[in-house]
């Protein structure tokens, strides 16, 4: 495999992924704050995700969409706590709208699709404590603030391309099919455990795509990279038990992440549950828990990729040959 070639944009966006995540963890981390550090960590991950290329004008406004999508779901979602019927209404909405999206632009496709993990995490999550929510402001800042730099020094950033582009004839049945397959999802995983729901249908969501051969090579390489990513967090945390030892690893993972979506999306899921597990781990006092949480979350996954796996069979079904006269 050749080895990835480093550029200044590449180098930039690992800079902002280090930036985003690093600051707000490690502040939690100083204030002896585990949870505040994993509620830092992945509101850093998300947010970093909030970039796109062009004027810091649509940086900021990417970043300010997706920040009042995921504040707008966890409100919502704590008030309408344990998943009733309108909650329901609400996630199938923002998740058919993160699907029929796509094609239009980056940012609302982001906005609806974290108003919708935002909406299953609040609502099948514990409360977290009032001291807790002041580490996602303090990674909305950073990232505003990484980006003004940013931009300030070395211009527009060049958006490095994701997944398949929307198919302009069948979108309208990608689009039912990914509802249903995500809705299902979530279905599922509230009868496994409402705690495990968000991790089946982030997978779900994020395998699923308007292409069908992007949609099985996502499905696959998904499937390669947690496990991978699994194993390497039980290697580690079975040898490092120093907390600030896990925090630098978190550190350089962190940087990795963006180098990697483009063209090695099995490396870059990897790396994304190595680094949720190492936070988990800091965050979590008991190791027999932590060992049963990476058996959970490689059958999450497995889950969440068959009804993705469903959905695209749905969503493009394979045409019949044509028929020719004798």
């Amino acid at each position: 495999m050749a080895i990835p070639r480093l550029t200044t944009v590449t180098l930039r966006r690992a800079l902002l992924f280090l930036i985003d995540i690093g600051v707000p963890f490690g502040a939690a981390l100083a204030l002896g704050r585990p949870g505040g550090a994993a509620l830092a960590c992945v509101s850093g991950l998300l947010l970093s995700f909030a970039d796109q290329d062009g004027p810091l004008r649509n940086r900021y406004v990417i970043l300010a969409m997706v920040a009042a999508g995921m504040t707008a779901g966890a409100i919502i979602g704590a008030t309408l706590h344990g998943f009733p019927w309108p909650l329901w209404l609400l996630f199938i909405a923002g998740t058919f709208a993160s699907s029929a999206f796509l094609g239009i632009g980056k940012a609302p496709v982001l906005t609806a699709r974290f108003f919708a993990m935002a909406l299953v995490v609040a609502s099948g999550g514990p409360t977290p404590q009032l001291a807790e929510l002041w580490f996602p402001a303090a990674a909305l800042a950073t990232a505003a603030i990484a980006r003004t730099v940013d931009h300030w020094l070395a211009g527009p950033l060049p958006h490095l391309r994701g997944g398949a582009a929307r198919d302009p004839h069948h979108w309208k049945r990608f689009a039912i099919a990914y509802t249903c397959a995500v809705a299902a999802s979530l279905w599922i995983g509230l009868m496994i455990d409402p705690s495990r729901a968000l991790w089946v249908v982030v997978t779900a969501m994020v395998v699923m795509q308007p292409d069908a051969r992007a949609s099985y090579v996502r499905i696959a390489e998904r499937i390669a990279g947690t496990v991978l990513g699994v194993v390497a967090a039980f290697a580690l945390t079975s040898i490092v038990h120093s907390v600030w030892a896990l925090g630098a690893a978190v550190l350089l993972i962190a940087a990795l992440i963006p180098h990697h979506l483009q063209h090695r999306y099995w490396l870059h899921t990897a790396l994304i549950a190595l680094l949720v597990l190492l936070v988990y781990d800091l965050a979590e006092t008991d190791p027999l828990l932590m060992h049963g949480l990476f058996v959970e979350r490689l059958q999450d996954m497995l889950v969440g990729c068959g009804f993705a796996l469903v959905g695209t069979v749905v969503a493009f079904p394979r045409k019949a040959p044509p028929q020719t006269d004798d």
